[in-house]
């Protein structure tokens, strides 16, 4: 497998459009025809990660947080010398974002469900549209181009795919004198009973789905329509769930730090608050907490300001704040998780090397 094949199976899992404007996942150095048989995924791009992957023979680096953030003017061995080891002994380095946080089944998601959460909805909805496409099919094609459009991605709802509405009708047209009709005679109009496939499409797999659909329709000039639509997706900035049992902050704080292997935690709020709805952001996401007041009784995120502290308590929401490795420390986890279904497992290695570079004295 190449680079580029990675990056192929990674755009799949996570699309990298998905990803917040500031943000800049994908690939930060490397050769997308290079081999790319052994992978590390790892949080930061650490010198101590760069000699794991020496160590290990690894060629690639997957890792959350980008290396290059803005415009780098030069790269010196004293001041990025974990960049500069990676680029010295041809290391490919990936990363694999926001948009992996935003993605369904991505980093949020799995954090969500390692606390035993079930999902409800994101906190924000993601910015990909959402797409109504029609089109209208002789009967006996219509599960030929039906099965082409669930193949080209289209029909996927929630936590159900293949989704689709059909409807018979009469179709009238009539081939002109350069037509190669399927059905008809030129300078005839035809009546044809129909099928009208109805299905949604992602932003990320329009193209495809049209792509399936010309492909498989017996006509020289099928009628489509494509059109947005307003729709619920359960993609996001972060994440809310309901717990199974309601809880007090304590206990749930207890179970927390026992789920997460966390050693510490700073509270914002009600000593006595009961907790059955939670909202989490892995990483540092103090900035959106408006949007989980009357949401959640309880919102967990990382690298909470002073001042954004004294906002929240103002305004009587609840925070969790933990620091930000401790809720991203599972991107390794949570990306084997995902990349299994496409790579040998064998192939992929987790980087243990990293740890917090913050100490409790």
């Amino acid at each position: 497998m190449k680079v580029k094949e990675l990056i192929y199976i990674l755009n799949e899992i996570a699309p990298f459009f998905l990803q917040e404007d500031y943000d800049n996942s994908g690939l930060q150095f490397g050769d997308l025809d290079s081999e790319a048989l052994n992978i590390l995924i790892a949080l930061d791009l650490q010198k101590s990660v760069v000699e794991e992957a020496k160590a290990l023979g690894v060629k690639t680096i997957i890792t959350h947080h980008p290396v290059i953030f803005k415009a780098i003017k030069n790269i010196e061995k004293g001041k990025s010398e974990a960049f500069y080891e990676a680029i010295t002994n041809g290391i490919n380095i990936i990363s694999f974002h926001t948009n992996f946080d935003i993605a369904e089944n991505g980093l949020n998601d799995y954090f969500l469900n390692l606390l035993g959460i079930k999902k409800e909805k994101p906190i924000i909805q993601s910015k990909e549209k959402v797409y109504k496409v029609a089109t209208y099919v002789p009967k006996d094609f219509v599960e030929k181009v039906r099965v082409a459009l669930f193949e080209g991605g289209a029909g996927h709802i929630g936590n159900y795919d293949e989704c689709s509405f059909n409807v018979e009708g009469v179709g009238t047209f009539r081939p002109l004198e350069n037509a190669n009709p399927f059905i008809g005679e030129k300078n005839k109009r035809e009546f044809v009973n129909e099928v009208r496939i109805e299905v949604v499409v992602r932003e990320r797999d329009l193209s495809k789905a049209l792509y399936k659909l010309r492909q498989s329709h017996p006509y020289e000039e099928p009628a489509i329509d494509v059109f947005e639509i307003l729709f619920e997706k359960n993609e996001g900035i972060g994440a809310i769930g309901t717990l199974e049992i309601e809880q007090d902050i304590v206990n749930f704080v207890k179970t927390f730090k026992e789920k997460t292997n966390t050693s510490y935690v700073r509270y914002i709020g009600d000593a006595n608050a009961k907790i059955s709805k939670v909202a989490i952001c892995t990483g540092a996401c103090g900035s959106i907490f408006e949007s989980v007041i009357n949401n959640a009784e309880l919102f967990i995120t990382g690298d909470i300001g002073y001042h954004t502290a004294l906002a929240i308590k103002e305004r009587g929401l609840n925070v969790l704040d933990v620091e930000h490795f401790e809720t991203e420390k599972f991107f390794k986890n949570a990306l084997f998780v995902r990349l299994k279904n496409y790579i040998d497992p064998s192939n992929i290695k987790l980087s243990t090397s990293e740890k917090s570079p913050f100490n409790l004295i």
